[in-house]
């Protein structure tokens, strides 16, 4: 009969003996006081996974030359000089501003002379006949120079005659730049007989001067 002491106690571990494999089975409790916690996976990255100091990802294909330094293999590219520089000659620039600052200066020039440069001047007069007079009922042409300073504008001046005729005011129109312009008197005579005449050019304005020319008709 066996007693209560004599029951194997299911807690109790029993050792193999000495001649059974090494193997040391643990009862259903033992085991499943194990636990097995298995590590957590990290999510997989979209990107491709990176080895070393990190290699940037290429987005432009200009960073591809930075990629193959890193890894060693630069790839060929344009040297410093051969790739051309644009630049614009010096004597074409100089060119294309001198013209519009040699036309800007003309301008002010221009307008500078305009405006402080004297008004037109009678410097003088000169009246010249031909001193053979006309023939027979011919006319005379008798020729007056206005000197003038070089200034454009206007000249007033009349005609009088030796036979006491004077003539209306005239004027003369003077150019730039022309210091002799002249005026013409044509004196008419008829009849027979010998007269010595006398044409005088007189100058008004813008300055006062007068010049004359005598010359003789005659008529047998």
């Amino acid at each position: 009969m066996t007693t209560p002491q004599d029951k194997p106690d299911e807690s109790t571990v029993r050792l193999p003996h000495v001649d059974e494999v090494g193997t040391v089975r643990l009862p259903p409790a033992a085991l499943a006081a194990t636990l097995h916690i298995p590590e957590p996976v990290a999510p997989e990255s979209e990107e491709a996974p990176r080895f070393g100091p990190g290699v940037p990802t290429l987005r432009d294909p200009a960073d591809g030359r930075v990629a193959s330094v890193w890894h060693g293999t630069p790839s060929p590219g344009p040297r410093p000089q051969d790739v051309p520089r644009r630049r614009r000659p010096r004597r074409s620039i100089l060119g294309g501003l001198l013209l519009p600052a040699l036309v800007l200066i003309a301008v002010l020039v221009y307008l500078a002379w305009q405006r402080y440069a004297p008004p037109l001047a009678v410097t003088g007069a000169t009246v010249h006949a031909d001193a053979a007079g006309p023939a027979c009922d011919g006319t005379a042409t008798v020729v007056g120079t206005l000197h003038t300073n070089g200034r454009a504008g206007t000249v007033n001046y009349r005609w009088k005659r030796s036979d006491g005729t004077v003539s209306g005011v005239l004027r003369q129109r003077v150019a730039r730049d022309a210091h002799r312009t002249d005026v013409v008197l044509r004196w008419t005579f008829d009849g027979h007989g010998t007269v010595q005449a006398t044409a005088t050019l007189e100058i008004l304005s813008p300055d006062p001067a007068d010049a004359s020319a005598t010359f003789t008709y005659a008529c047998p």
